[in-house]
């Protein structure tokens, strides 16, 4: 297994990105998880989530850092959410949904 860091606790395993299990052994959404030297990885599926889907395609700037405080539209069931907390680990997430079922399901 080939890992390497791409940015603020998000790193590429082999042809995958994937970010540091902040909670180690949680899954959000059945999220394949994937231990590795001292840490463990939650892999970040770009089908579910745009913000990966960007990162596998080149993003040029990712501004997420340890500390960022993130409001998040569009929160949907929570996959971005997950991963973005996992990057934040000191920061704040304010996560805005429209859909009330999506919003009673991501609670």
């Amino acid at each position: 297994m080939q890992v390497n860091r791409i940015g603020e606790n998000v790193y590429q395993i082999d042809n995958q990105i994937a970010t540091v299990n902040l909670t180690p052994g949680v899954q959000v959404y059945q999220e394949k998880l994937l231990d590795y030297e001292d840490k463990q990885f939650r892999l970040w599926n770009p089908r579910r989530s745009k913000l990966a889907a960007a990162i596998i395609n080149g993003l040029s700037i990712f501004p997420f850092k340890d500390d960022s405080k993130v409001l998040y539209l569009g929160a949907s069931a929570g996959t971005t959410p997950s991963h973005i907390s996992d990057i934040c680990t000191n920061g704040r997430i304010y996560c805005v949904e429209f859909s009330a079922t999506m919003m009673r399901e991501f609670l």
